[in-house]
């Protein structure tokens, strides 16, 4: 566990722009991510078949073009977004409402560790032996939005918790992003409010990227089938060839010749101590 204060460089520089910024973060993972391009994709834990496809879709399409998905780690559409991003090889940042010795809900200590083992990054304003109170979920919301360069509400029933996290993002003048719900769906009531009071309307991941004009940074080549294995491995955490090749099992000029080939074409770097990382272009 780090635990990351105002005064340090590695505070999350979206957090310092809000109101009532938590006075220091305790991390877990990879806390890198705190300051790299994120959404925060939210919704009802009561979901909808139509809300899980469409969280799952929009995690992988925003996850495979190297944005970071952030969200609380609750049931329902939370862990649909966190799970869905690793599945494309993306990184995920997932914030508490309480200590990292009481998880909630419990049976999402699983996930809390694969974040963690996928190079992921569990964050929460609070000490590790605080108690799970549901008064303080409110309250956390301000940094799921406040972390991301906006927010994708999925479904969110009236008086909702999402709710909330939309009322911070809109007061922390962040974009709010929603896709449409039939008009007799309940937990379509308060994305097609949204949406009527002049959020965002999006039917993919490229929307959003084109809202901030970032589509085309994230456009990438079609990675050669013969790398597709080595790639995949590389992620944002440095990894030398010696490691993939005890990881793969393959031999050592074959995961050199990759590497350059990779590096070569821009999908890689390398850093020094000859060790690699992905280069989200």
């Amino acid at each position: 566990m780090k635990i990351i204060t105002q005064k340090d460089e590695g505070y999350p520089k979206r957090l310092l722009q809000i109101q009532n910024p938590p006075e220091r973060l305790y991390v877990e993972g990879n806390e890198k991510l705190l300051n790299q391009d994120a959404i925060a994709i939210v919704g009802t834990r009561n979901y909808t078949k139509y809300g899980e496809k469409c969280a799952s879709k929009f995690a992988r399409e925003l996850s495979k073009k190297g944005i970071c998905i952030v969200s609380g780690l609750a049931r329902g559409i939370d862990s649909i977004a966190h799970i869905n991003s690793m599945d494309e090889e993306g990184k995920t940042i997932a914030v508490l409402g309480s200590g990292f010795d009481h998880i909630y809900p419990k049976e999402n200590q699983y996930l809390y560790q694969k974040i963690i083992e996928n190079g992921g990054c569990i964050v929460t304003e609070y000490p590790p032996e605080t108690p799970i109170d549901k008064a303080k979920f409110p309250k956390r919301n301000r940094i799921i939005s406040g972390l991301a360069m906006g927010v994708l509400v999925i479904e969110a029933r009236y008086r909702s918790g999402t709710s909330i996290t939309a009322k911070h993002a809109i007061s922390q003048h962040k974009e709010v992003f929603c896709i449409p719900h039939p008009l007799d769906t309940p937990t379509g009531y308060i994305p097609n409010l949204l949406i009527q009071q002049g959020a965002q309307l999006v039917t993919s991941g490229s929307d959003i990227l084109q809202y901030y004009n970032e589509d085309e940074k994230y456009q990438t080549q079609e990675i050669p089938e013969e790398y597709q294995q080595i790639y995949n491995l590389i992620g944002q955490l440095p990894i030398s060839a010696n490691n993939i090749v005890k990881i793969l099992h393959l031999e050592i000029a074959k995961v050199t010749e990759a590497l350059f080939m990779l590096e070569l074409d821009g999908f890689i770097k390398q850093l020094p101590g000859n060790v690699y990382i992905r280069n989200y272009k």
